[in-house]
Formats: C-alpha cells, sequence, structure tokens
C-alpha cells in the first residue's frame, strides 16, 4: 500500500479514534448526565424495579429552568409470565395534569385492570413527559420496546408547535426532521455534551434575552414562534414532523410485534377564547350578528375571535349545530396553536386505517358526552387538560377497547362503569390542589396576554379553611410532602370513621408504592371496616403476594 493512503487512512480515522478515547474518560469520570429513561431501584422487599428517570427532560429542555413532570411508575426489572405491561407514551395529559398521582388517565387504567384481573401483574407505566412531542416520543419507543412492552397506548399531539425541539418552539435546533432527530441520537454521547455545553457557554451572552420558568410561565418560555397562521409553512412543517415521527414509532411497534393503540385528541372549544387573533372590536362585532349576519360570517372566516363571537350567537340561538362548526373554526384560526389543529387527528385517523391499528376516538366520546354536544369546561379544565371526570372517560375509553379486542385474558371479573367511577382513587386533597394549580395558571399569560410577569413570592390569594384545603395548600407550597400529606389524611379520615374517603387515599398510595405489602394490609384492613369482603381479599392475596416474593 502506497505511503500516501496509508496517510489519508490515518488522516481519516485519527479524529474518530480521538472522539472514541475522549467518549471514554469522559465516561470514567462521570461528566455530563446519562439520559437513561428507566433507572434501577429496590423495593423494601429487596426485589429490583425500574421507574422513570425524573431527570429525563433534561435531554429536552435546556436553559429553560424547566424539571418536567412525571410519575414514578414501578415495574419489575425481570418481566414475569404473570405479567401484562402496558406502556403509555404522551406529555401532560398523559401524566395528568393539573391533578396528577391517582386522576391520571394511566393509573385509573391500572386499577382497573388489576381488580379485573387479580390473578395477574398488571404493569402499567406512564412515559409522559410535560411540554414535549412526537420529537421525544419517537427518541424514547426504542427503551420502551427494550423493556417488552405487551402494549402501548399513545395519546400526543397538543404539543407538536410548541414542545421541545417543535417548529414553533424556543427549544429548538431547527426545523428539518432528520437533523433533530440525529442531535437527539448525539445528545447520548458525552463528548457531544462537552461540544455543547462548551458552545453554549462562548454563545452565554446570546442567551441572556431568553425566559426562564422562574420569570414567567413554561408556555411562554417555549412558544418562540407565538403566532403560526393555519397554512403556513410553520404550520405545514409541523404536521410533517408529527407524520414523519409518528409513522417511525408505529414503524418500531410493527417491526417488534408490539400492537399500540391510537388515540384522537380534544380540546376546549366552546369555552376557550382564540389565545391570539387578529384585532378585532367584540362589541361592535356583536352588533354586526345581529344587524348583518352574512357580513359577520364572512369576517368569521379569517379572524379567530369572531369565529368564537359567532359561535356563542349561535349557541345563544340554540342552533348547536352551527355553533359547533364556528367554535371548532375559532380554534383552527387561533394564532397560538396551544391547541392541535384537527390535521393532527387526521394524521393519526389515517394511520389506523392504513396500518390497521386500532383507534380510541377521545373527541368523538367527549363531544357525545358534552351538553351541547361540543366540548367545553364541563369536561376540561382549561384549553386541553381534562378534569377528573374526563380523565376517568379517557381511561374507561382505553378500558372499553381492550375488552373489544380481547387482550389480557378472561374478561370474567369486567368492571363496570358506575362501579369504577363510584370509587375513583383521587383524593380531596389531590382535586383541591389541581384546583389551585389551575387558578395559578389562568391568571398568567397566555390566557391573560397582559398579566405582569408571576412573582414566585406572590401566590394566588387563598385561604384554606378545611382539612383537605390546608393539606392541598401546604403541599402546593412546598411546606409538606404529598405522601406526608397523604399518611396524616389516611389516620385523620380513619379517627372520624370516614373509611371511605380513608380507602380513596391508600389506593393513591398503592400507584406509588405498589410494591410494599404494608399499604396492601392498610387497604385490606379499611375494605373490612367497609365491610367490602370482597375487595378486602382481593388486598389481602395481593399481601400475600408481596410478601412472598423473593429477591433475584
Amino acid at each position: 500500500m502506497k505511503k500516501t493512503a496509508v496517510f489519508k487512512i490515518i488522516s481519516v480515522l485519527l479524529p474518530l479514534v480521538l472522539i472514541v478515547l475522549l467518549e471514554i474518560v469522559l465516561r470514567i469520570i462521570g461528566y455530563g448526565e446519562t439520559y437513561n429513561l428507566f433507572n434501577k431501584t429496590k423495593g423494601e422487599n429487596g426485589i429490583e424495579y425500574l421507574t422513570l428517570n425524573s431527570h429525563i427532560s433534561k435531554k429536552y429542555f435546556k436553559n429553560t429552568g424547566f424539571n418536567s413532570d412525571n410519575q414514578s411508575d414501578l415495574f419489575l426489572s425481570q418481566k414475569t409470565d404473570s405479567t401484562f405491561r402496558i406502556f403509555v407514551q404522551g406529555a401532560s395529559t398523559t401524566v395528568g395534569f393539573p391533578f396528577y398521582r391517582g386522576a391520571s388517565f394511566p393509573r385509573l387504567l391500572k386499577q382497573r385492570l388489576e381488580k379485573t384481573f387479580p390473578e395477574k401483574n398488571i404493569e402499567v407505566i406512564n412515559t409522559g413527559i410535560t411540554a414535549v412531542n412526537s420529537y421525544t416520543l419517537w427518541d424514547i419507543t426504542p427503551e420502551i420496546i427494550a423493556q417488552k412492552p405487551d402494549l402501548v397506548l399513545i395519546y400526543a399531539g397538543h404539543n407538536e408547535y410548541y414542545g421541545a425541539l417543535g417548529v414553533g418552539s424556543s427549544a429548538s435546533v431547527g426545523n428539518h426532521p432528520f437533523l433533530i432527530r440525529s442531535y437527539l441520537k448525539l445528545k447520548n454521547f458525552k463528548f457531544f455534551q462537552l461540544f455543547e455545553n462548551t458552545f453554549q457557554k462562548i454563545t452565554q451572552r446570546d442567551q441572556n434575552n431568553l425566559k426562564t420558568v422562574k420569570e414567567t410561565t413554561l408556555m411562554e418560555v417555549l412558544a418562540k414562534e407565538q403566532q403560526i397562521p393555519l397554512g403556513s409553512k410553520a404550520y405545514l412543517a409541523g404536521l410533517r414532523q408529527y407524520e414523519q415521527n409518528l409513522g417511525r414509532i408505529l414503524s418500531y411497534y410493527k417491526k417488534h410485534n408490539i400492537p399500540v393503540i391510537l388515540s384522537t385528541l380534544v380540546s376546549n372549544e366552546k369555552d376557550t377564547a382564540p389565545f391570539i387573533s387578529p384585532a378585532l372590536n367584540i362589541e361592535y362585532y356583536k352588533k354586526l350578528c345581529e344587524k348583518d349576519l352574512s357580513t359577520a360570517k364572512t369576517k368569521a372566516q379569517h379572524n379567530a375571535m369572531a369565529s368564537y363571537v359567532l359561535g356563542h350567537y349561535f349557541f345563544k340561538k340554540n342552533q348547536l349545530d352551527t355553533a359547533k362548526h364556528y367554535f371548532h373554526q375559532a380554534k383552527e384560526l387561533d394564532l397560538l396553536r396551544f391547541r392541535a389543529p384537527e390535521a393532527i387527528n387526521t394524521i393519526i385517523r389515517q394511520f389506523s386505517k392504513e396500518e390497521n391499528i386500532p383507534l380510541v376516538d377521545i373527541k368523538a366520546l367527549f363531544e357525545s358526552k358534552s351538553p351541547s354536544k361540543t366540548v367545553g369546561k364541563s369536561l376540561l379544565t382549561e384549553h386541553v387538560h381534562p378534569n377528573v371526570e374526563g380523565y376517568f372517560l379517557m381511561a374507561d375509553a382505553f378500558y372499553t377497547k381492550l375488552e373489544e379486542l380481547r387482550l389480557i385474558g378472561d374478561w370474567k371479573n369486567k368492571i363496570n362503569y358506575p362501579q369504577a367511577f363510584s370509587n375513583l382513587p383521587t383524593t380531596k386533597i389531590d382535586s383541591i390542589r389541581g384546583t389551585i394549580i389551575l387558578k395559578e395558571l389562568q391568571q398568567q399569560w397566555p390566557f391573560t396576554l397582559n398579566t405582569p410577569k408571576p412573582d414566585a413570592n406572590n401566590s394566588i390569594l387563598y385561604r384554606p379553611t378545611s382539612f383537605e384545603e390546608r393539606m392541598a395548600w401546604n403541599i402546593h407550597q412546598g411546606k409538606q410532602k404529598w405522601e406526608d400529606a397523604m399518611r396524616q389524611a389516611y389516620h385523620f379520615y380513619t379517627k372520624k370513621g370516614d373509611f371511605k374517603n380513608a380507602l380513596t387515599v391508600v389506593e393513591t398510595l398503592l400507584f406509588e408504592y405498589p410494591e410494599q405489602w404494608r399499604v396492601h394490609k392498610m387497604a385490606e384492613e379499611t375494605c373490612l371496616r367497609l365491610s367490602d369482603t370482597l375487595t378486602a381479599n382481593y388486598y389481602a392475596n395481593k399481601k400475600r403476594k408481596l410478601k412472598a416474593m423473593k429477591p433475584n
């Protein structure tokens, strides 16, 4: 071989060798972040479990001051033959905002499935991360596949524009899907983290004008390109990234023979006005609706607020179908895209049809359960997040679809809708805390666009009077840990003889500590006090199985 050829080979390989050596050194000294989706942990019985990495959001959000919400659902490190394992992918709705804990639809689904199949180990693992979009879902899919799921549920799309790395997001590295996916792959390497951190330090001056969640709301931090008109270049780019990423996600699962259930998205169209719309004199426009409806309709074709006002005009006249049309049009024309456009649902339905993937039509379900057949505040807390009843409806829809598909096993112990709804594992404390979170959120951007920047020491005026309100406020203010408040609540209710609420508290604790037989014993004893021997026996059997488990 000629010397010139050898020199060329060395010149090509040398940078690669240096990068490999640098990567090895950085790993040895513990530099940077390890972005595992799951972390190992030991249960009190010595069994090894996995749980979602609470710091995984650092991979997707930098320089925002944001530490994403997520649930911590334990599941066995070594899957057993009796285990049916479900992973749920999505964002804040999947996490259960603003109630979390026992109100999220994955946990509501888990509780119902556990009682339907008491002989099985039902695992429903919530991988939802607040404020992420399809790039994150795509990125974590291989790690989900590695845990051998029996089923995957996907509810995602509202964050496609402003979620991490979206086309309108401040947490972005460009608009080309291939480059963004490559960037996410490189983030797993320490040498790339070193390069990125060094680059950001050099360009720190350029970052000084960026807002963080300490200065304003997360929604404003992420909404770099606030106005994205219907049909614009950015609008179409968002649809393209969603379609490409979801297609890749579904291809991964299909390749590994993992069944998936998709879901359409629902948003508040009736009771959430457009966040940003071209200027409109609302009072004048209301008069126009009365005097010259034809002109008013023409105006509404291009103005989100006009369409919304026109929707209410027809709603008051009890012309509900026409009102629904204009409410929907107002959402589609909204320049601030914190509600997914209907085109996202179209993409979801197309994948379901073309790939023969089961679909849960949450949008249609919510419409059918809404008084005026247009979704509003009866089921949603604000623009996209359900209330507790709404979350239960979502869980029920997936539960019904699982039965329809005859997954898991024999459904002889099916829990019907009224029975499940009457035993919601959502505490009064968590419900009240969710209400407090909502009040604070709705006093800030974008619900009130001209609101001054929130002061960390200037929360909403709240005067708790009841025990539950005091506990909720203490948790919200960081004065008390959630688990301590739950234990205190259990003793409070038990002392009062309020065993119904005491059981709700215990069942919420079971989501956090499913491996602890003592919590199951608490549930058993509380059920006996309620004279519910059937459920008491269920928890007694769970307790015995946990006590019998031995570390590998």
